[in-house]
């Protein structure tokens, strides 16, 4: 029992900072603000990586429910 609520955290806490991390790379991303050249790349790097990571956050996410529900019979896996 202790597993599962484990397991059901870890995925919803992924799952909620993965969207919120790709939520807000593209809300920076519509939102174009920066005066200077030097402020575009900043913001196009911060812009790329806060997407980057929220999809990364998110495959670790459907990783884990795949995993979970292909181990979930034998218990092999935390």
């Amino acid at each position: 029992m202790l597993k599962t609520a484990l397991r059901v955290v870890t995925l919803v806490l992924c799952a909620v900072i993965g969207l919120w991390a790709v939520i807000h790379g593209l809300a920076l991303a519509v939102t174009v603000s920066a005066p200077s050249r030097e402020d575009v790349l900043r913001y196009l790097l911060e812009v790329s990586i806060s997407i980057a990571g929220g999809v990364c956050v998110l495959s670790v996410a459907v990783e884990q429910l795949i995993c979970w529900r292909t181990h979930r019979k034998d218990g092999g896996l935390i």
